[in-house]
């Protein structure tokens, strides 16, 4: 348009003039980026030749990346394979949904080891920068207080607004880019009814994530212009990289559902100045630094770099009853802005005491044709791609970090009572408190206090199970399978609002057989972990009161002839379920952690049966007598 005259001086610069067939919105962005380009400037026929081009192959390469983009993510591996999902929608029963949540990617031409360019797994910069200034930010507010200092020196690192920080990060991409179809996991969030012991197809909530052997990212962390002023700045960072390797700076969503939890090596370590000063002696103790042009450096690697990042001072409490509460917000509810109260990671032990069914994700693993149609037999959940034809022969199973996380929460419910719904994030009932709350609106959803890890098992065994259906009219009464076909399944209700499936011996219907072995349509097939097989996962939690901790515990260990019930066919005798806390569970003592020592006094022993209080639980009375498991 300005090389056919048909935007004029008098309109340039003026955002409220914009030419004929330009978007007023449009016509003030392309003011705003052209604000200090004269009129007569863009005249200039080379000038504007060239910046026609640019924006020519620009458009042409977005267009390119968008069809590319589209096509990735239509793939197979990339499609959730439950046909319809809950809106039953013609184009979903025939290509499937789409994922909820999906780990992000990007396409990149760097060369790999595999193919000159790929579809690669990546972690943006801001969001790794991001992670480390929400745990610089409750470290320092935990032991300094909210203070102008505080604010002063997480500016200092991460900048605000008009100033840079310190600390720069690069995005982190794979050492190596794999085959990209190997590199992806699901696993489905299902939410069960209380009432029913049912899912609720609507609120079923997918994950697409990144996992794997070779899932290993590098990136960069840039130190700049420091100077003898920065040095507390820069050993709380050093504090932070001690955390990052310890695992305790996870990244991106769903952290309480066992996702980002990821731990750190230092690879190397590049220091240049223009001097030898009281700076690299103060941040490297006896440390020779060599010319390297006009700089002087040194470059250590692997252990050695490591050991060369301790904190040079403590970070110290600003005042001895610090942490000794959770920080509560304004509206009431408890804040994560900083840590108090009680937090620590327990050390689970899993032991399954009858079978157990979760099917894995995705698409089934084996497939058999029957005269009456498919017939599909399913896997154990697995670490795995939901295509099978991207699955390794050797799987590593586990149970879901979900699958627990709503096992637990579910028994916190009925323990704490906590019947009456939350009508506000000022309003929680104790579960919502606890394991969060998301409601209608802005501004009305609180991230839970817990993180549940996935169980992973140790060499499980398992074994192939039909399941013929229906079979509601099977009850077990009086201690004993029977049949009755006009009898309407018996239902076991705590409060008449939470249902629990009673531990109960397998049911007669069910047949355990060698392999898949399918005899008909008419029934289900499915491969269950074996009694005695043993996973184990983390619970971490921070900013507990005590009556909130003494309930947990109980509802994670429960009580000697106690189990808990998990996956599917519950009602049949699948799915008992026992917990145990293990010795190496700890508290956190926040004072000590960042007092500069290096081993691992911080970590105060954790004695369950200090925790083990049955006076704080409501419902105790029903819950021992529907938890009861001396039938398996």
């Amino acid at each position: 348009m300005l090389l056919d005259g048909r935007i004029n001086e008098f309109q340039w610069g003026k955002p409220d003039q914009p030419p004929e067939g330009v978007s007023p919105a449009a016509w003030r962005e392309f003011l705003d980026v052209h604000s200090k380009v004269q009129y007569r400037h863009m005249l200039n026929t080379t000038n504007l030749n060239k910046s026609i081009t640019n924006d020519q192959n620009l458009i042409e390469f977005l267009e390119t990346y968008r069809d590319q983009t589209r096509h990735e993510l239509s793939l197979p591996h990339h499609i959730d394979f439950r046909a319809g999902g809950s809106a039953n929608r013609e184009i979903s029963r025939k290509y499937g949904k789409p994922y909820d949540n999906m780990f992000m990617r990007m396409l990149t031409w760097a060369p790999s080891n595999q193919e000159a360019g790929s579809w690669e797994v990546f972690i943006p910069g801001s969001t790794i920068k991001g992670a480390f200034r929400k745990r610089a930010s409750q470290v320092m507010k935990t032991l300094m207080g909210e203070s102008a200092k505080t604010d002063h020196l997480l500016s200092v690192l991460f900048g605000k607004q008009g100033q840079r920080g310190r600390v720069l990060f690069s995005d982190a991409y794979l050492v190596d880019p794999d085959d990209s179809r190997k590199s992806w996991c699901s696993m489905d969030g299902i939410r069960i009814d209380p009432r029913t012991g049912r899912p609720v197809e609507t609120a079923k909530h997918d994950y697409l994530f990144a996992y794997g052997e070779n899932l290993k990212f590098l990136f960069k962390m840039d130190i700049q212009d420091i100077e003898k002023k920065d040095m507390e700045a820069i050993s709380i960072l050093y504090h932070l990289l001690r955390d990052f390797r310890r695992g305790d700076i996870p990244f991106g969503g769903e952290k309480t559902n066992g996702f980002g939890w990821i731990e750190a090596d230092v690879v190397q370590l590049t220091w240049l100045t223009s001097q030898s000063d009281q700076i690299s002696s103060a941040l490297f103790d006896q440390t020779t630094l060599t010319p390297k042009g006009a700089w002087q450096g040194m470059t250590l690697k692997g252990a050695e770099a490591a050991r060369a990042l301790n904190p040079t001072q403590p970070i110290a409490p600003a005042a001895k009853d610090q942490a000794k509460t959770p920080p509560v917000a304004r509206s009431g509810f408890i804040s994560h802005r900083a840590f108090g109260g009680y937090c620590g990671v327990l050390h689970v032990e899993a032991e399954a005491l009858t079978p157990i069914n979760i099917r894995e994700s995705g698409a089934p693993s084996h497939t058999t044709m029957h005269a009456e149609g498919a017939i599909n037999g399913w896997d154990f959940f697995s670490f795995s791609p939901p295509d099978p034809d991207n699955r390794n022969v050797a799987k590593a199973y586990a149970l879901p970090s979900k699958s627990i996380k709503g096992m637990v929460r579910n028994i916190y419910a009925i323990a704490s009572s906590s019947k009456v719904d939350s009508r506000d994030i000022s309003r929680l009932n104790p579960v919502d408190s606890l394991f969060g709350w998301v409601g209608k609106g802005p501004n009305n959803a609180l991230t839970g206090r817990t993180s549940f890890s996935f169980a992973t098992f140790n060499q499980p065994e398992l074994s192939w199970f039909k399941v013929p259906y229906p079979y509601g009219d099977w009850h077990y009464v009086n201690n004993a399978w029977k049949q009755a076909p006009d009898a309407s399944a018996q239902k076991t209700l705590v409060d008449n609002t939470w249902r629990i499936f009673p531990h109960v011996p397998l049911a007669p219907i069910v047949k355990e057989l060698t392999g898949f072995e399918p005899e008909g349509p008419d029934a289900s097939y499915f491969r269950a972990v074996r009694p005695g097989s043993r996973a184990t996962f983390s619970i971490r939690f921070w900013n507990l009161l005590e009556e909130e901790l003494q309930r947990l515990i109980w509802c994670i260990t429960l009580e000697e002839g106690l189990a808990h019930k998990i996956g599917s066919a519950r009602y049949l005798g699948f799915g008992s379920l026992g917990l145990s806390i293990k010795p190496t569970s700890f508290l956190i003592d926040w004072t000590k952690r960042y007092g500069g020592t290096m081993d691992d006094d911080w970590q105060t022993p954790f004695a369950v049966s200090d925790w083990v209080t049955p006076k704080v639980l409501s419902n105790y009375a029903a819950l021992r007598k529907v938890l009861n498991a001396e039938q398996v």
